[in-house]
């Protein structure tokens, strides 16, 4: 017996780009991924086995399918922080109440209000698009789409090679008699 091919549905995000962008790299930094698992070629919704399972602040270790999954997030050390405790397929706000997927910026501004002050003056982020919204859209790349929700800093880079000047700038022979101290006819 052969079990169906299923496709993960699209993570909720915004369009990362505008077709007078077309001159540009608008692909998202970080591939989104969604709150549904796909497993076996099914997909399943976080509430599928979350309804099994209480909501507990920690967890001795993590489950199966939450094994690879690092939280560095600093004083977030608990999914209940995020995820809502009773509908797995949202979010939590201070007051308990649901966040939907597709609102994950909202949860992402309970913490990091400044950031997200810049975020809608577009200071932090990408948008794609006009530079004066009167001229026409812009889109805005999402938290999640630049940065891991369980591990948001970026990991450290390798440096660049130092810059290399061709010949003739500083550093280069001079003709004899030309302004060096060092150098007397």
């Amino acid at each position: 017996m052969q079990l169906p091919k299923v496709e993960k549905p699209p993570a909720l995000q915004p369009p990362v780009g505008l077709p007078v962008d077309a001159h540009l790299d608008k692909t998202p930094p970080r591939a989104t991924r969604g709150l549904d698992l796909v497993k076996l070629g099914w997909t399943y919704n976080c509430m599928e086995c979350h309804k099994l399972l209480p909501a507990r602040w920690h967890y001795d270790r993590p489950m199966v399918e939450h094994q690879d999954i690092r939280l560095e997030h600093g004083n977030n050390r608990f999914c209940l922080n995020c995820h809502h405790p009773t509908n797995r397929n949202a979010f939590v706000d201070y007051d308990g109440s649901e966040i939907p997927q597709g609102e994950v910026v909202r949860l992402c501004a309970k913490c990091h209000g400044t950031i997200y002050r810049d975020w809608l003056a577009g200071v932090h982020g990408r948008r794609n698009g006009y530079w004066d919204p009167r001229r026409g859209p812009q889109t805005q790349l999402r938290c999640i789409q630049c940065h891991d929700p369980h591990r948001p800093a970026f990991a450290p880079m390798k440096p660049m090679p130092p810059l290399r000047y061709p010949p003739r700038a500083a550093g280069s022979p001079r003709r004899s008699g030309e302004g060096h101290p060092s150098h007397q006819p």
